[in-house]
């Protein structure tokens, strides 16, 4: 089936109807004032209403980290999720795993020294309870996270957390990704392979050579199941002057086996502070990312799309949202992009 390249004709941007582009909204990081570990399902009943709309013409899946201490919390959003048939993606290796995992006190990861949100034999238990619902797996600003603990480790001790449980290896190791994409692999799962740090863009990190081959002889060990994806919050706003450069860091993977390149399209974009960025710079970036064919674009942090309190690491009330309006609804950044995604035209493939 052939694909179309996002063209703009009269002046509305035209794609191909097939195959459906994938739209991944993270909803819960691990966050101690999050909808998961607060067990806020009337806000997790708007947030898949929000979406709806998306469904017709989207791939739409919701993201969340699964390493809430209160297992019943995590059911209970799962169940709901899988009540309103809305297909989720777990973050199974993340940076919040090694941060929020050993500092929030709402969260118990599995191994939070190496990033790990679960085990594998906690996800297949997942897998065997939410079948088809559980789509697809993330790893999160792995390698950012890697040269972060290698600067506590030695020039920037000051970095360390009180909670940080440093690796006595590396953050960063690919037998632990590799069980996870052969889970994938297996179960017709994709993994999403987010990060900042690729090459060339991070020529501060001399591990980065060495580690981008072990990426490469990882998608050639399980060809088409790992999409690799631009996190566009590099630090001091690095991101801001790559609109329409960002797909040269990812573009090359789906040679090695990768499924696909994508984003990661953040309001961390202005110094990871979410109010900082405007609607229309979202936009931009999912315009920038229909123009180069890709089919996979995910959105953060939930707060800035959702009605919902910005994350904090202390276990919190939820419900800290502006009088007269309600937990989970969509704001005016969702409203905006969601109103942009519906007026793309379609042609026939």
């Amino acid at each position: 089936m052939k694909l179309l390249l996002a063209l703009v004709i009269l002046g509305s941007p035209v794609f191909a109807a097939l195959p459906k582009t994938n739209l991944i909204f993270s909803i819960d990081q691990g966050f101690g004032n999050g909808v998961v570990a607060n067990g806020e399902v009337e806000a997790l009943t708007r947030i898949v209403q929000v979406l709806e709309p998306l469904r017709e013409r989207y791939d739409v899946s919701v993201l969340l980290n699964p390493m809430v201490k209160d297992k019943v919390r995590l059911t209970l959003a799962l169940d709901t999720l899988v009540a309103h048939k809305m297909p989720f993606v777990l973050d199974v290796i993340s940076s919040d795993s090694f941060t929020l995992g050993a500092n929030g006190p709402a969260n118990a990861p599995f191994d939070s020294s190496h990033g790990l949100s679960i085990s594998l034999e906690q996800l297949a238990e997942l897998k065997t309870t939410y079948g088809a619902s559980l789509v697809g797996l993330r790893f999160m600003e792995v390698f950012g996270q890697d040269y972060g603990i290698r600067a506590m480790k030695t020039t920037n001790p000051e970095l360390k957390r009180p909670g940080d449980k440093l690796p006595a290896d590396t953050f960063f190791r690919s037998d632990l990704a590799e069980g996870f994409i052969r889970f994938a692999k297996e179960h017709a799962m994709f993994v999403q392979w987010a990060d900042f740090g690729w090459m060339p863009f991070s020529p501060w990190d001399k591990e980065m050579p060495r580690y981008t081959e072990q990426v490469k002889a990882l998608l050639r060990l399980h060809p088409g199941v790992v999409t690799v994806t631009y996190n566009n919050n590099e630090p001091n706003e690095a991101s801001i002057p790559r609109l329409s450069t960002w797909h040269t860091a990812v573009e090359s993977f789906p040679q090695d086996g990768a499924a696909g390149y994508g984003l990661s399209n953040q309001s961390w974009l202005h110094n990871f502070t979410y109010m900082d960025t405007k609607p229309k710079e979202i936009i931009a970036w999912t315009q920038s990312a229909l123009d180069k064919n890709c089919r996979f674009i995910q959105f953060e942090p939930a707060w800035y799309f959702f009605n919902l309190p910005a994350g904090t690491f202390e276990l919190g009330d939820s419900n800290q949202v502006p009088a007269g309006t309600q937990l989970g609804e969509a704001k005016e950044s969702l409203n905006q992009l969601i109103a942009f995604l519906l007026n793309l035209k379609q042609t026939s493939p």
